[in-house]
């Protein structure tokens, strides 16, 4: 195992993985072959023909009726004038084709043109219908071709006006009575055809109304693009916006403008800026808090896939993380039972050297699995101290007090009356009541220290400490007593705590060293970072299988350490040392004498050190 990466996980919201229930945000395409823009353009060129259309037809068929009013006006006009030339030409008796040559002479005199005919038909009789008593065929037309003729004769002659009818090739047919000296004598029939005046202004029209609608397309287009690019500009600058927001830049305002409902989405999708930049910013500090809190977890915080690659992992994971970014192998059956069962959960994982508590848990919503793993390696040792402190404690009370019990029965059943055998069992109760009361101090001064925990310590003077453990003690007979202290050494540490330190250790190096021998106290600086201190004699000293157990709690070697005590003296002061914030160590060749040595932090000279 190697250690992770930090983790980004710390720094940044994890990526959501794309799942059916969370699609991938599609990217906004800035280019399109076919545009709002172009649509509307299209949408309003459609209309302009549409309406160009609409306005064509309707002014064509106005133009059409206008014309073709105007030319029956025109042709009645003639018709009139053409009978008041006829009339004085007519016979007096009835009209016959004999008699009518000189009317039909005055006919041909009066045509103004070969686009405008005319004819004379007599009044009907009882035997026989009106008859047209001039020739039938006039310049191609034969007017028994024309249909409606007769019902205009009829109507004509019956009613005493005009009867003018708009045939469909573009010609007028006119009905007028013809009044002569016996009265009502017939009728005069003309049939004309469109004035080319009036032709060539229909002509005309139609061309202004053909350039009319073109112009109003090209027109309706140009002002449909135009009002399209007013639109699809605004509307651009709000999908712009829009992806800005989706990418998470909520600083930028919209700057809306404008009345209408794409101002108005404007401003909503502002208002919408607003409130998501005051939610991301109480989830960036609710993520914050939550990763300072996953940071300050000694247990291991892991979320992972179903395949074991790592989504997120607090700095309390690092061993359980592999280098390529996933779990250690130990961890992978764990996540493959929560996956399946969705939870699960051991109080005893043993991965390498050390023993884990283990919780996984399965996210349905992330498709992933939550690990939370504590090291329970520290827990049972302590555990498994605290028990062998207790059944030591147990065993070393339980001596003395043995002992005590047994002298007291022993005082009860006659021995008080002896005086030698009552002095000897005093002495044995003074004994084991001292030993008892040396235990039981030694187990209260070391409850102390692990309450006190490490704190903040002082600037201590090394020299002045080491001076007044020196004055504490009483050196035995033969036994040289040596130090080598730096001047102005001073070291962050309690001064009670250091004085009993060296009070306990230089007790120890006179307990083990016979006469003759020599006990040397140094202390010096070691680079710019620490403060050592020596306790070194020429003792009997430790085995090499023993020295990592001398700081053990009730821990008494062989041979080479003392038999006598209860082995609790370097537990202590290791304890001490550890809630300064400093090490202790030993180091020792059998039967030539131990080394102990403390390592402290340097602190800078006080003026007024507290010791």
């Amino acid at each position: 195992m190697t250690s992770p990466q930090p983790s980004p996980s710390l720094t940044k919201a994890p990526e959501l993985p794309v799942t059916a229930d969370r699609p991938a945000i599609t990217p906004i395409r800035t280019g399109r072959a076919f545009g709002v823009r172009l649509w509307l353009a299209l949408m309003f060129a459609a209309i302009g023909v549409l309406t160009g259309a609409s306005v064509y037809i309707f002014v064509a068929g106005s133009s059409e009726n206008a014309a073709q009013s105007r030319t029956s006006d025109l042709a009645a006009g003639r018709t009139v004038r053409l009978r008041d030339n006829v009339a004085p030409a007519l016979p007096a008796e009835r009209l016959t084709r004999a008699n009518a040559k000189a009317a039909n002479e005055v006919l041909k005199d009066s045509r103004p043109s070969d686009n405008f005919r005319s004819w004379i038909y007599n009044r009907p009789t009882k035997n026989a219908g009106a008859r047209v008593v001039t020739p039938r065929i006039v310049v191609g037309l034969d007017i028994g071709t024309v249909s409606g003729t007769r019902q205009a004769v009829q109507s004509a002659l019956q009613e005493g006006g005009a009867a003018i009818s708009d045939l469909s090739d573009e010609r007028t047919l006119v009905a007028v009575p013809l009044f002569g000296p016996s009265g009502k004598q017939g009728a005069l029939v003309t049939v004309s055809e469109r004035p080319q005046e009036v032709q060539s202004a229909l002509d005309a029209l139609r061309g202004q109304r053909l350039t009319a609608l073109i112009v109003s397309v090209i027109v309706a287009g140009l002002i449909g693009f135009l009002v399209a690019s007013l639109i699809t500009t605004r509307v651009k600058r709000l999908a712009a916006a829009a992806g800005e927001l989706a990418e998470g830049r909520l600083d930028k305002p919209l700057n809306a403008s404008g009345r209408d409902e794409i101002g108005d989405l404007g401003r909503t999708l502002d208002s919408m800026r607003i409130a998501l930049a005051e939610t991301f910013d109480a989830l960036s500090s609710e993520r914050d808090r939550l990763s300072a809190v996953f940071a300050s977890l000694a247990e291991a915080v892991i979320v992972v896939d179903p395949k074991g690659d790592i989504r997120f992992a607090n700095p309390a994971s690092g061993d359980l993380v592999n280098s390529d970014g996933s779990v250690v192998e130990a961890l992978r059956p764990w996540i493959r039972r929560a996956t399946h069962r969705g939870s699960a959960e051991s109080d005893h994982v043993q991965i390498d050297q050390r023993v884990f508590a283990i919780g996984a848990r399965y996210l349905p919503v992330e498709r992933s699995v939550l690990l939370v793993v504590r090291d329970r390696t520290d827990e049972l040792r302590r555990d498994q101290a605290e028990r062998e402190f207790v059944s030591n404690a147990a065993h070393e009370l339980r001596n003395p007090i043995a002992g005590m019990s047994g002298a007291i029965e022993v005082l009860r059943s006659g021995a008080k009356d002896d005086p030698q055998a009552r002095d000897h069992f005093l002495d044995r109760l003074a004994t084991d009541v001292d030993r008892v009361s040396r235990l039981t101090r030694a187990l209260l001064t070391l409850a102390r220290i692990e309450a006190i925990g490490e704190g903040e310590a002082d600037v201590v003077s090394v020299d002045h400490a080491i001076e007044e453990a020196v004055a504490a003690l009483e050196k035995p007979k033969g036994v040289e007593l040596k130090t080598e202290v730096a001047h102005n050494l001073a070291a962050n540490a309690d001064p009670v705590l250091l004085r009993q330190v060296l009070i306990g250790l230089l007790t120890n190096a006179f307990k083990h060293t016979a006469a003759p021998g020599v006990v040397t106290l140094r202390a010096h600086p070691q680079g710019e970072a620490q403060v050592v201190i020596e306790v070194e004699d020429t003792g009997t000293g430790i085995r090499a299988e023993e020295q990592d157990r001398v700081f053990e709690r009730f821990y008494r070697g062989s041979g080479s350490l003392e038999r006598e005590g209860f082995g609790l003296g370097l537990a202590i002061a290791k304890r001490m040392v550890d809630v300064m914030g400093g090490e202790i160590g030993v180091s020792s060749e059998e039967g030539h004498g131990s080394t102990f040595t403390i390592r402290l932090r340097t602190a800078a000279p006080s003026p007024t050190p507290v010791a």
